[in-house]
């Protein structure tokens, strides 16, 4: 029980942090901190524990990745293929606002670290002519950012998840794809078509798709080393980021570029998000957590329902939730009603998690207050959740 309560200390510390205008990344450091002295670590051991996470693999691979992104961004706007994109929008679809959700989703493809950040600029220019407000713009790049993490087969997610229940990846993505689908269409209702724009008069389809291409190729070729070649993601982003930096070499300002990959906000974000996962693993406080829901004797659906969503807050990964929930739910399983219904509510923890990395970095980049942000998430979080429950009934 202490462990539980000692998490939603320092998570609580974070929030109020956060609503104090607190850095974000100082919010969530001060919070590992607070965790750390809660579980009895002294000075010497979360010394010890910072060096161990800043010189990790896994965090040097998210600054590069991150890095190798940010980088990108700013050749993009340099050579123009911003403004490229947004002239590719207006003759593709009906109506501008169509591309808030277009631009996130194709990024979504990519199981990648903070991909929320990849897309933020790119629909930035149009959110600005729609006269979005912050808070708008980051809920609706997170939201459409994440529609496929329930069914696309290449998130690790679902490849775990199928490997511990034992149905195949494919009848696994083929009956959690009507709640991307169910994801979508919240998305629409409630985020899209509120949204005031003029629809376009005159289109031609044919040269949109030419300076789309034109303007996102980096982003395929991510894509194709990623995931159709199979290598790292930390790779596919460094081969993207090179695809177009090579061809304009001579003329971009690489100071300027150097200076959007490192900075120091971003890069202490990270190595704060990290840190206070490592101190959770650590603690060995997630493992607890399910453990501890069972012996409550709580009704099954109770605790299928609780434990993932918990682990989603606490860890802001899918993988993670999955990982951790589904080897102690296996008994429960009875059905795959029950592993939709796991999969769903950790997932709604991960969306409302402060250590997910694409709602801190997309408040982060439009300057949204994250309080509001979350206000702005509630509403479509809970009609997903309940539409999708209807779904899963009927499963």
């Amino acid at each position: 029980m202490n462990a539980l309560l000692y998490l939603l200390i320092s998570f609580a510390a974070v929030i109020v942090l956060i609503r104090l205008k607190v850095n974000v990344g100082v919010s969530i450091f001060m919070g590992s901190i607070i965790l750390g002295f809660l579980f009895g670590l002294d000075p010497r051991d979360m010394v010890n524990a910072l060096y161990a996470s800043a010189t990790a693999w896994e965090t040097i691979r998210l600054i590069l990745i991150i890095s190798f992104i940010m980088a990108l961004t700013s050749i993009f706007a340099q050579i123009g293929y911003l403004k490229d994109m947004e002239k590719a929008v207006k003759e593709l679809f009906p109506s501008p606002k169509y591309s808030l959700a277009m631009l996130p989703a194709l990024i979504g493809l990519m199981p990648m670290p903070a991909g929320a950040l990849v897309s933020a600029p790119m629909i930035e220019e149009v959110a600005n002519k729609l006269s979005l407000k912050p808070e708008e713009k980051t809920l609706v790049n997170y939201w459409f950012r994440h529609v496929w993490e329930h069914s696309w087969p290449m998130y690790q997610a679902i490849i775990i998840a199928s490997a511990i229940t034992g149905v195949a990846v494919r009848e696994f993505s083929l009956k959690m794809f009507p709640l991307t689908l169910i994801m979508i269409a919240v998305g629409y209702a409630l985020i899209l078509r509120p949204i005031n724009a003029e629809k376009a008069i005159a289109r031609d389809r044919k040269e949109g798709a030419k300076l789309f291409l034109k303007a996102t190729y980096p982003i395929f070729v991510i894509i194709f080393v990623s995931i159709v070649l199979g290598y790292d993601m930390v790779y596919g982003a460094f081969t993207g980021l090179l695809s177009a930096l090579i061809p304009y070499f001579k003329r971009l300002n690489k100071w300027e570029i150097a200076k959007h990959a490192l900075q120091p906000k971003i890069v202490f974000l990270l190595f704060a998000v990290m840190y206070f996962k490592y101190l959770i693993e650590l603690t060995g406080a997630v493992e607890a957590l399910p453990k501890l829901i069972l012996e409550l004797n709580l009704p099954v659906v109770l605790v299928i329902t609780i434990t993932p969503f918990l682990v989603g807050l606490m860890t802001g990964i899918s993988f993670a939730y999955v990982g951790m929930t589904f080897p102690l739910l296996v008994p429960f399983f009875t059905g795959f009603d029950k592993i939709a219904l796991a999969y769903l509510s950790g997932y709604m923890g991960m969306l409302f998690s402060p250590v997910h990395l694409c709602l801190v970095f997309s408040s982060e980049y439009y300057k949204a207050e994250l309080e509001m942000a979350y206000k702005r998430l509630l509403i479509p979080a809970l009609a997903l959740f309940l539409i999708g429950l209807s779904y899963i009934f009927l499963l």
